[in-house]
């Protein structure tokens, strides 16, 4: 019987339908994901500290730099300090002399703060790059368990639609095409057997009445679930 077939066809399709499913969620998608996720951290953490980095070393340079010019304003100073001879002069150069002491120093502790610094943030940046590294083999060989598995999970949809495609052979054009409107219609399922008095599709019982009608029908007559219109098997 034609209704048969379908059910056969059916049959295959949901495998199909399952397969894809299940090659959109693959295990090994979802590590891979994961294994992504892990290196893009790690590549965003090594960037934030060599960011970090070239911001030390570029307020490292300007001290530097301001340090030069403070050692060169003292010395100016102690030079006029060796000619003047008036007292009142000479306090307020030497004062002058002290505050540019007083800032050097200062230089001095900032500039030794962040060499501490860039010296920590190497330990981390080498700590970084090791597990980066490892994070990428571990995302290489994820890939390539991934590849595999999706290359095996193709093979077996396409070996289903061989099957499909032999089953589909026997079947007139015009209830193909009726079959898959129902299937659209009917989440996937349009053909449905009735087990124990109630419909395998929408689940709902079909009365003693319904089904001695249907038993009733011609041989070549296509039986429907009076719930919901799938197409029965007898």
């Amino acid at each position: 019987m034609l209704v048969n077939v379908l059910l056969d066809l059916q049959k295959i399709d949901i495998l199909i339908d399952q397969a894809r499913h299940a090659l959109d969620h693959l295990a090994e998608r979802v590590e891979h994901a994961h294994r992504i996720d892990d290196l893009s951290r790690l590549r965003s953490q090594r960037d934030d500290v060599r960011r970090e980095q070239q911001i030390q070393e570029s307020e490292l340079v300007a001290i530097e730099t301001e340090s030069n010019g403070v050692d060169t304003h003292r010395r100016r100073l102690e030079g006029q300090l060796k000619t003047v001879i008036a007292p009142r002069e000479a306090e307020a150069l030497q004062h002058e002399i002290q505050i540019l002491e007083v800032k050097r120093s200062a230089l001095d502790d900032r500039g030794l703060e962040l060499l501490e610094a860039s010296a920590r943030a190497d330990v981390t940046l080498a700590d970084l790059i090791d597990r980066e590294v490892a994070a990428a083999e571990a995302e290489n060989a994820a890939r390539i368990d991934l590849e595999r598995a999706m290359a095996n999970m193709n093979t077996e949809i396409e070996r289903l639609r061989g099957q499909r495609a032999e089953v589909a052979s026997g079947i007139d054009v015009r209830e193909l095409d009726e079959y898959e409107r129902r299937r659209i219609s009917f989440g996937g399922v349009a053909v449905a057997e009735i087990k124990g008095g109630v419909c395998g599709g929408c689940h709902m019982d079909i009365s003693i009445s319904e089904i001695d009608a249907i038993k009733r029908l011609p041989v070549d007559a296509v039986a429907e679930c009076p719930n919901c219109s799938r197409l029965l098997v007898r």
